[in-house]
């Protein structure tokens, strides 16, 4: 998969931009606060449909302008598509289209996928459980709308049932009512829980091969995924099972979900951790083996990818590339497949000789892009 053409139209601090890109390395250059970001988070939203830096989407309007469309000639090993995402500030709502037909979202989700690493992506490894989580679900839904849609109905139900718990408490127990969201949250709960230790499994083998390449064999990397109402041992495929045990979990924690107004068990409560050479790396990781643990997992996600849609993804670095030391750039481009698609935003080319001599340099100052 390949970006030919971006388009960008009042997206950011863009009013129209017009770029063609090389197929292996584009090199976007300049000064913070030149809209470097910009174009990656341009490249992305057309992608995900969401936004990397703000949930106020009207922020990505150009001011005074009622409404933004990032648009692309998207490449893929035998064919070609234009696609396009538009917002419309007065109702906030988002349009598609491919090849100048409208799409619904679930059907536009896939025509372009995409693998960020930006600076935040450390948290992924040392933050809160829901950074996590919102990883996992997110690089599923890449590649699955049907997972999509089963991650919202859950988040729907949980909230229905946690206002029950909340506005009732102990009155509400034994209630039919309960009950039936209780069997709800349990289907959806069972579906998305082996939806995920089924990836993370795959992450896992993917991102101990890429670990280690890119250490020479030094470190030795896996991911344990922690479910709130089952064991690492039981049958992850078993969905009858799993919603059992989702059930009876419920059951045991009734009482206590009734006084806190809440629901403690789930996939919302989930949790997995990235353990380097046996030790947890939350803990025992150094910041330079943490960025290379957060690589091995972006490259991971490549394959992974590829192996669902049958298309590597672009691979974006949002001032990242240039932050890593010179054998950890060598190490990584040794590993990325030729084939693969890159585009790095950075404020210092000299650290990107080895690219920049293969690739496309764009130079971003205050809005324009040469």
């Amino acid at each position: 998969m390949r970006i030919d053409s971006l388009v960008l139209h009042n997206f950011r601090n863009y009013l129209c931009l017009k770029l063609s890109f090389d197929n292996h390395f584009n090199l976007f250059i300049g000064a913070n606060g030149q809209g470097k970001t910009n174009l990656i988070e341009g490249i992305n939203f057309l992608a995900t449909g969401k936004s990397l830096r703000t949930r106020n989407e009207e922020e990505l309007i150009l001011w005074g302008k009622d409404n933004c469309s990032v648009s692309a000639k998207v490449g893929y090993s035998h064919r070609e598509s234009s696609l396009q995402i538009s917002l419309h500030a007065a109702d906030r709502k988002k349009t598609y289209s491919v090849n100048g037909l409208m799409q619904k979202k679930r059907d536009f989700t896939g025509k372009l996928t995409t693998v960020i690493f930006t600076p935040d992506d450390l948290a992924i490894v040392k933050g809160a459980p829901g950074i996590r989580r919102k990883f996992i679900d997110d690089e599923i839904s890449k590649v699955s709308p049907v997972y999509e849609n089963e991650i919202n109905r859950y988040q729907h139900v949980l909230r229905q049932r946690n206002y029950l718990l909340k506005t009732h408490r102990k009155k509400i127990l034994g209630s039919d009512e309960l009950i039936g969201w209780n069997e709800q949250l349990a289907l959806l709960g069972a579906k998305i829980v082996s939806k995920r230790f089924s990836v993370i499994r795959r992450l896992s083998l993917l991102s101990r091969l890429a670990q280690r390449r890119l250490t020479k064999r030094t470190e030795s990397l896996d991911i344990n995924y922690h479910s709130s109402f089952m064991a690492q041992d039981q049958d992850y495929t078993d969905l009858p099972l799993l919603t059992e045990l989702f059930l009876n979990n419920l059951s045991e924690k009734k009482e206590q979900e009734a006084c806190l107004g809440q629901t403690l068990t789930g996939p919302h409560r989930d949790d997995f951790y990235f353990i380097l050479n046996g030790r947890d790396a939350r803990f025992f990781a150094s910041q330079g083996q943490q960025r290379t643990l957060v690589l091995s997992l972006k490259i991971a996600e490549l394959e992974f990818i590829k192996g669902e849609t049958g298309e590597f993804p672009v691979l974006l670095f949002d001032d990242v590339f240039s932050e890593l030391d010179e054998d950890r750039r060598n190490a990584l481009l040794d590993v990325l497949d030729s084939r693969i698609q890159i585009f790095i935003s950075g404020t210092e080319a000299d650290k990107l000789g080895k690219i920049k001599a293969s690739g496309k340099l764009f130079q971003v100052v205050g809005g324009e892009v040469k």
